[in-house]
């Protein structure tokens, strides 16, 4: 059996955050190697944890998920970042691109969305879902994005 994947979960509400660490051992997904409440406590992370993958919120306090992408990357190059929050806007996805983020996913997703997002991003592909992407620009179901 291959090894799962190590995965940092940068998240700032508790609940929601023992919630995803829960569901991805469970699930067998992945190992949970460390948890940060803000971007700031995540770049402290990044000097003693080696992970395969960081769930990263958008919104948090101290320093939000954005930025803490940014300085990741800087200080990591080649992370694989899946970025998660409750809003998809445009200058959101926009920010997220620019940031580096390899992937996005709602919080509202379920399991099968999450764990096939980690599995994208793993084999070293984005996961940005083309239909929230559709929604997002207002995009006709019958027009095809190249």
């Amino acid at each position: 059996m291959p090894s799962q994947p190590k995965i940092i979960i940068v998240e700032n509400h508790p609940l929601f955050r023992e919630g995803i660490k829960l569901l991805i051992e469970k699930e067998e997904m992945g190992e949970i190697i460390a948890e940060a409440e803000n971007g700031q406590a995540f770049l402290s992370l990044l000097k003693t944890q080696n992970p395969d993958l960081v769930l990263m919120d958008i919104e948090m306090p101290v320093m939000n998920g954005l930025e803490a992408t940014r300085l990741g990357l800087a200080i990591t190059p080649g992370l694989k970042i899946l970025m998660f929050s409750m809003y998809y806007e445009q200058e959101y996805y926009n920010e997220m691109i620019n940031s580096g983020a390899m992937g996005f996913i709602m919080k509202t997703s379920g399991k099968q969305e999450l764990e096939k997002a980690i599995k994208t991003l793993i084999s070293g592909e984005k996961y940005f879902p083309k239909k929230k992407i559709d929604q997002l620009f207002n995009v006709k179901s019958n027009t095809k994005l190249k």
